[in-house]
């Protein structure tokens, strides 16, 4: 699909070339500062001083010479000092913009970028037997929205759920349910009794060191494939991934594979041979598989004195498994700050062992969720915030917000708008900031209907739903008319901030970055809203002018559909 801004920028760039006075190579684009009346803007300095001429004098010699294609996306070129200023055309920016939309619907702004190339999305990673909490939401928002964005661009996209589900800690809950029996509930409550369990088990075992080690013998038997221990951790596996399932589906999630530890079990011996024939690794005195002077990182280990193995060889397995079976251009790991250390330890020891030699291995850390009272969310500290909880208690406090708004809906549409109003403030309050920063669980914000929120957004696209229907009741005509009378400033700036989405997707993955998706959002629903008080719709001045209008309506409805979309978001027609 050839996007405005894009064949914009090739048309300006083919404009200077074509004088014969700049080389392509100097041809250096920009985007000019909002009081400045341009939309893209040529700095002389660097091909000025290549030629010997004073920037000032090349641009407005330039912009004599230049010729503006016939029926192109050039408006008009001038000359600002050493700038040389280029303006979109308005009545064909208009035109083409909408055509785009409307054409491509729900696909708009795709494209095959990334055609031929696969990348493996590692995120969620919740551990089984444990409930999903506020701790995983993180990774598995911003993981789902990174696999939006990449397949949005051509890639061939791999989900990939790393479950923990393997080593010492899984050992601690299968002597836990030994010493005290399955639970007898199910779903949640099943895995809050499990969870009730362990932490009983570990404050036995500080007291009594034989507890700690038979949890170790548990772990053991269990990586030797003990069909005892294999059967409760299954049991185990079945319970969790049951209970998250629910979780995944109201936000919207749907991971590819959901390969466990466990699943690379098999692998591990051989891993630790290889670490060791490339001489990376160590043997000690004691038994233990060593990896140290490694980048200068802290020295580590691969395998323990008793064999037993760490997340470190676990996680080692998985890179190679994951070349191997989907060869991959990148792998992205999203992942809590806490585990920067480990990942550089990881991606060291990787590329010093001859692997991903061409595969960008890059962590996308998460900073941690505070309470309303500024306070870390922790087990420890008792005010832990489950996911399913967390869930519930966002479409409870949504659904107030709709019976406030529309008391006249059926009562299921209320159940289904209170659903997608109150998950989509949870996934929102996450995506719409740089993951490296600390969030924190405020309602009254995350579900305003003014402001930077899913809430005002959402409702932004079912006010163009309840214009477009307004429009078809009334009989006086729908969408059409003559799209090049879209020339007000206000129908202008919203129509450049539609052409944006496909660039801003572009530099959501350059930058590993959802909250770049959801700026345009916000900006988006400020535009139109900007739009539909000073520019009339369904009382506009002509039938002509009033069918462009619910053209650019429609569209706007598309694309903020289309962004919230990516990062996971639903956009209900009436709230």
């Amino acid at each position: 699909m050839d996007y405005a801004l894009d064949r914009f920028t090739r048309e300006v760039t083919a404009a200077i070339v074509a004088t014969g006075r700049v080389p392509l190579d100097l041809v250096e684009l920009t985007t000019p500062k909002a009081a400045i009346a341009a939309d893209l803007a040529f700095p002389a300095f660097k091909a000025a001083k290549t030629l010997g001429l004073a920037p000032p004098q090349l641009a407005a010699e330039l912009a004599a010479t230049i010729q503006l294609p016939a029926d192109g996306l050039i408006g008009a070129v001038e000359a600002v000092g050493p700038f040389l200023n280029f303006r979109l055309h308005a009545e064909r920016l208009a035109t083409h913009v909408l055509t785009n939309i409307m054409a491509q619907g729900d696909d708009y702004a795709a494209q095959q970028l990334g055609a031929g190339k696969t990348v493996v999305v590692d995120y969620s990673a919740p551990n089984i037997a444990k409930r999903m909490h506020v701790g995983h939401i993180r990774s598995t928002i911003i993981g789902q929205a990174l696999v939006n964005i990449y397949r949005a661009l051509g890639y061939r996209v791999i989900g990939d759920n790393h479950l923990g589900d393997w080593g010492k800690q899984f050992g601690v809950v299968l002597a836990a349910v030994e010493r005290e029996g399955k639970p007898t509930a199910e779903g949640e409550t099943a895995l809050e009794q499990l969870e009730a369990q362990y932490a009983r088990y570990v404050a036995a075992a500080s007291d009594d060191p034989e507890l700690d080690e038979h949890a170790r013998h548990w772990s053991l038997r269990l990586e030797q494939g003990d069909s005892e221990a294999r059967a409760l951790w299954q049991w185990c596996v079945d319970l969790t991934m049951t209970a998250a399932q629910r979780n995944y589906d109201r936000l919207g999630v749907k991971i590819d594979h959901a390969y466990g530890e466990s699943f690379y079990e098999p692998m591990l011996a051989d891993m630790i041979q290889q670490a060791l024939d490339a001489g990376v690794a160590f043997r000690d005195e004691g038994g233990a598989v060593v990896v140290e002077h490694l980048q200068k990182l802290p020295t580590f280990l691969l395998q323990r004195s008793d064999g037993g193995t760490l997340y470190m060889t676990r996680d080692m397995a998985t890179v190679v498994f994951r070349l191997q079976e989907f060869q991959p251009h990148a792998i992205i790991y999203v992942v809590g700050e806490p585990q920067s250390l480990h990942l550089r330890q990881l991606f060291a020891l990787i590329r010093a062992m001859g692997y991903a030699k061409d595969v960008g291995l890059t962590h996308v850390a998460f900073g941690t969720i505070f309470d309303a009272k500024g306070q870390p969310l922790s087990t420890r500290r008792g005010n832990m915030v489950y996911l399913e909880a967390l869930l519930d208690d966002a479409v409870a406090r949504a659904r107030s917000v709709v019976e406030q708004k529309s008391p006249e809906l059926p009562e299921a549409e209320k159940l289904a708008v209170a659903e997608a109003v109150g998950v989509g403030a949870v996934v929102y309050n996450d995506l719409y900031q740089d993951p490296k920063r600390n969030i924190t669980l405020d309602w009254e914000r995350m579900l305003a209907t003014e402001g930077n929120s899913a809430t005002y957004l959402q409702y932004s696209h079912a006010r163009c739903s309840s214009i477009l229907r307004r429009a078809n009741e009334d009989g006086a005509g729908g969408p059409g008319g003559d799209l090049t009378l879209l020339i007000h400033p206000a129908e202008q700036r919203l129509l450049k901030q539609l052409a944006r989405l496909p660039e801003v997707l572009r530099e959501g993955a350059e930058r590993y970055a959802p909250f770049v998706i959801a700026d345009w959002c916000y900006a988006t629903a400020r535009e139109f809203g900007v739009f539909f008080e000073q520019c009339p719709v369904l009382k506009a001045e002509s039938p002509a002018l009033r069918g462009a209008r619910l053209v650019l309506v429609a569209a706007t409805a598309n694309a903020l559909r289309r962004g919230l979309g990516l990062l996971g978001i639903r956009a209900p027609e009436r709230m």
